[in-house]
């Protein structure tokens, strides 16, 4: 150890050289007004590291063209590390990477306004340890650093013009936040806190090299500052009132300081100069305030090691890599592994050596728009800031108009090359770069959570116990140990089975745990399809499952906006994608026994069945009902947590019982009983999670597990029941789409003792109703008289609603299709405004903007057309739709008094979304008609009538097959006649253009 004694005017210093580190003491006179601050104890350590400099800028608008990379420039220039945004005004909240920097934003979910960001270098960005968008005025990045940790608070505050609730609200979200930051932690505050401090010097809280005089805001502030011991630094360094001032009035009338950058007592000393840079140029009444940070980053470690690769080239690659790959598979498939898991670990070790490792790794691509002469502008422009205020307006003026025009010829760029797609029938890339174009393609990130008391999680450690417990609740169940049983029956797994399955596998799918994607397995040759083979066959005669395969990982998607809890994700599910493979052998071997136990009111995951078939059972069938004048009780049922309450030793049973082989029962017994799950949280995993219950997420089996486990509820639920629906010679008491299920009846009390026998059954197989979202309607003319009508279950009464969105269709008790077209044209009209630009513009040729309106836009609009009865009005309101996205297109004012006429002309073409829902119809009554097995319930429906009531006085509403006989000017019993012939129909829908 060494000592050196230094004096400077009244203050002496002792320095203690120690090895890697400096401990400064200071003995007396260590106040602020002496340049360098030392801490309030005297002691404080220091590692040994270069200077970091941290900056803070209100920018006023992120928002705007070229703002981004003039301020990227400038902090090039300038060597900032990180750099705080207040005013941001981006929507949403997530990172976003640009060439050499990461960009950190918390905004407004909606609108541009307000928004705080934190922009660091690529370099540093390898110790960011995570972000926390706290709201659209406060982010929290928190970066892994010796010999503490630091965490950046980047805020923007209300203005004076805004409320003293806004102002508390502000203060009442940072203070919490600040609160839960570790004490030995170094914690930084800065931005714009539209505050004066002043002058005057407060405690160890502000020198009194502030500026100006104090406000209320600025004692308010001081307030804060003192509660959490934190120092403003820009206040403690002697500097010229150029250096001083953070904000500038307009005219340039008078300057005040506004901006701070404020850290904790114990580490004021590792600031060692703080000042603002009004040569600093983005056009903004604010300066740049800059402080030099003594820190010494580490490089931050996550479980989440695998790098993606580009496996589009996988598929370029394949007469390169398949060679190789066969070469290292001759004879291996003979070999014999002591074990199943260091089998596939053999077998994913010539995978990774031959094909991972010589597959290039995916890198981020920029093709930034803005230009060198832009930038070169920029840089003529900085020196007149200060000096000529006339000649940088001049200059500024002409940096808008080159970005203007470098960005429309970057838009023409782009709208080439989705020409070029277009021509090469690439559909996946061309939307991909379509919605990329919209501003669509931008992720927001947002891993909030709120503990009990609604206060934000702020540390990673925290939130991930959150999620193990939540996911550890969820999947908790008092499951049966699995015994282990001979199984005798099962064939042999095929090569044509496992070329099939590879196939047929979706690409560009996340991989699980061993980070091997599906375009993987299509390169495999002969020899490499023998080792899936000799692995596949060994897993499915023994029944054991290599240990990676049982483990898959949740990665967590918020469902709205600002989540707040666990349950406002939705959680998917990452597994390898070689199990996917197996698994969807198995899922082909079961499917039929599975499949023909379902009930024909099941709609969902069944070939060629769906929500079409659901909405147009519903639909046409309350319709008839109500025609004759009969009331409909309808219950739309919600189970908490359908796929996620199935309990496993049932499932077993289940399919058993129907005759699956012993073996593939074997295999998806050790698989349900043996699996785990971490979730994965801002690149960290949390321990494995045993999933004790529920079907397993992402699995190819899942869905059929489901079916035929909710067949059974039903079957035994329902077993020699007669309530319902009657239509022709069949009672119709329930409609299913997967979990989504509706009971009826044609009286309150049989609807009562349907849900009864439901709510009984489920409690037997682990299914729950939930009563909060679980409603009944009831549709009928005699409103007044039914109005004191209850349904009940579990003894608690359910919600009677007017209205319902059943499988993304508006129903209403009145049964009125109208107000569903017009909530569907709404939706269209705000797809079409998400794409206006493209819409719009001038760049994109005008047939690929009216594939992009089929595809976008009129896609959303025509959804559950098939189940839809139109009148005139209705098919007037649609007609206008259509014109009216047209007009837009063409730019056409309502003012300008344009025929519709000449509108089609200039577009060269007729009105075609009348004749698609006609076209439509037609095919799907004609289908339904030719395979009255596939579709029994339809075809029923359709066919079958009500025999109980009568019609009402005054003209009948219009029914579907009705609209189906005017269009095309033919009897009911030729309409039926030509539907089951293909070619009939054909030539009925050319006829009618």
């Amino acid at each position: 150890m060494a000592f050196v004694q230094r004096y400077r005017k009244q203050r002496k210093t002792t320095i203690l050289l120690f090895p890697g580190q400096i401990m400064i003491m200071a003995d007396e006179c260590n106040g602020p007004e002496y340049g360098r601050p030392l801490n309030g104890t005297g002691v404080l350590r220091i590692s040994q590291s270069a200077s970091v400099k941290i900056g803070t800028w209100n920018v006023q608008s992120m928002y705007q063209s070229g703002k981004l990379e003039n301020t990227m420039k400038e902090m090039k220039r300038i060597n900032i590390s990180i750099l705080g945004i207040s005013e941001m005004r981006w929507t949403g909240s997530g990172k976003q990477f640009e060439q050499d920097h990461v960009i950190y934003y918390s905004g407004d979910d909606t609108q541009h306004k307000y928004g705080v960001g934190i922009i660091v270098t690529k370099e540093l960005n390898q110790s960011v340890k995570s972000f926390t968008p706290i709201s659209n005025r406060i982010i929290l990045l928190q970066i892994e650093s010796k010999p503490a940790n630091v965490n950046i608070f980047q805020v923007y505050a209300p203005t004076a013009q805004s409320t003293e609730e806004d102002l508390e609200l502000f203060y009442k979200d940072l203070e919490y936040s600040v609160k839960k930051m570790k004490s030995h932690d170094i914690t930084v505050v800065m931005g714009d806190l539209n505050a004066k401090v002043g002058e005057e010097k407060y405690k160890n809280i502000s020198g009194q090299f502030g500026l100006g005089t104090r406000n209320d805001r600025g004692s308010r502030f001081l307030e804060f500052c003192e509660e959490h011991k934190l120092s403003i630094m820009n206040t403690f360094f002697k500097l010229p009132k150029r250096r001083l001032y953070t904000w500038r009035a307009p005219g340039d009338t008078y300057r005040n300081q506004i901006d701070y950058i404020t850290i904790n007592h114990r580490y004021k000393n590792s600031i060692t100069s703080s000042k603002t840079l009004p040569g600093a140029d983005v056009p903004s009444d604010h300066v740049l305030l800059l402080c030099e940070f003594k820190l010494r980053l580490k490089k931050v470690k996550t479980t989440n090691k695998s790098k993606k690769i580009c496996v589009d080239t996988i598929r370029l690659m394949k007469e390169e890599l398949q060679p190789v790959l066969e070469e290292k598979c001759i004879g291996y498939y003979e070999k014999e592994s002591p074990s199943i898991d260091e089998k596939w670990n053999e077998v994913k070790s010539i995978i990774q050596e031959n094909v991972m490792d010589k597959v290039k790794k995916q890198s981020v691509k920029f093709k930034p728009w803005i230009t060198d002469e832009i930038l070169n502008l920029m840089e003529v422009r900085r020196p007149f800031k200060n000096t000529n205020h006339q000649r940088y307006k001049d200059v500024n003026k002409e940096i808008k108009r080159k970005i203007r025009d470098a960005k429309q010829n970057w838009l023409e760029e782009q709208c080439k090359e989705m020409e070029d797609l277009e021509k090469k029938h690439d559909s996946f890339n061309l939307y991909k770069k379509i919605k990329e174009l919209a501003g669509l393609s931008k992720k927001n990130i947002n891993n909030n959570l709120m503990d009990e008391d609604g206060h934000l999680i702020i540390n990673t450690e925290d939130k991930m116990n959150v999620w193990k417990q939540y996911i550890e609740d969820l999947f908790d169940d008092d499951r049966p140990d699995t015994e282990e049983t001979e199984a005798r029956t099962g064939k042999e797994i095929t090569i044509s089975e496992i070329q099939n399955v590879i196939k047929t596998s979706k690409n560009r799918k996340a991989p699980g745990p061993d980070a091997i994607p599906s375009e993987v397995y299509k390169v495999f040759g002969p020899n490499s399809l023998l080792v899936l083979k000799d692995l596949f066959n060994e897993i499915y005669n023994t029944g054991k499952i290599p240990q990676e395969w049982l483990e898959s990982i949740f990665v967590a998607i918020p469902k709205k906006a600002r989540p707040k809890t666990c349950k406002d994700y939705r959680t998917i599910s990452l597994m390898c994608h070689v199990l996917k493979l197996f698994l969807k052998i198995i899922q082909q071997r079961t499917y039929h026994k599975i499949e023909e136990k379902i009930s024909h009111c099941q709609f969902g995951f069944r070939n060629g069945l769906g929500t079409r078939e659901a909405l147009f059972s519903i639909q046409v069938l309350i319709q008839k009902f109500r025609d004759n004048d009969n009331d409909a009780y309808l219950c739309f049922i919600d189970f908490e947590k359908a796929f996620d309450r199935i309990k496993h030793d049932k499932l077993i049973e289940i399919l058993e019982d129907i005759g699956i082989d012993d073996k593939d029962v074997r295999i998806i017994r050790n698989l349900y009983w043996q699996q785990s799950a971490r979730v994965r949280i801002e690149g960290n995993c949390t321990d494995p999670v045993n999933i004790k219950r529920g079907t397993r997420q992402g699995c190819v089996l899942s869905p059929q597990f489901f079916n035929i486990y909710s067949e059974y509820i039903f079957n035994e639920a329902l077993a020699n029941i007669t309530h319902g629906i009657k239509i022709g010679n069949e009672i119709i008491n329930n409609i299913r789409y997967a979990d989504d299920t509706v009971l009826l009846s044609n009286s309150i009390e049989e609807l009562q003792i349907l849900v009864d026998k439901i709510t009984s059954v489920c409690d037997k197989y682990g299914l729950k109703l939930n009563t909060s979202k679980t409603k009944f309607m009831i549709v009928s003319k005699k409103k007044n008289r039914l109005r004191n009508t209850t349904l009940k279950a579990y003894g608690i009464e359910l919600e009677r609603t007017a209205s319902i969105t059943y499988l993304g269709s508006y129903i209403n008790d009145e049964w009125d299709i109208q107000k569903e077209i017009k909530i569907r044209i709404e939706k269209a009209r705000t797809s079409f405004f998400k794409f206006k630009n493209l819409f719009c513009g001038h760049e994109i040729k005008l047939s690929l903007k009216l594939r992009m309106l089929r595809c976008y836009v009129f896609s959303v609009l025509l959804y559950g057309v098939e189940s839809w009865t139109l009148t005139e009005t209705i098919m007037k309101k649609i007609e206008a739709f259509e014109m009216w996205t047209y007009r837009r297109i063409l730019k056409i004012k309502w003012t300008d008094k344009i025929t519709n006429e000449e509108v089609l002309r200039r577009l060269n073409k007729d009105k075609e979304i009348l004749f698609t829902i006609k076209k439509r119809k037609l095919e799907y009554f004609g289908h339904i008609v030719r395979n009255p097995t596939k579709y029994h319930v339809p075809v029923v429906i359709l066919e079958g009538s009500n025999t109980t009531g009568n019609r009402g006085r005054g003209r009948p509403r219009t029914h579907w097959i009705q609209n189906l006989i005017q269009w095309f000017n033919v009897s009911n019993e030729t309409l039926f006649e030509k539907a089951r012939d293909r070619n009939s129909i054909a030539t009925m829908i050319a006829n009618d253009r």
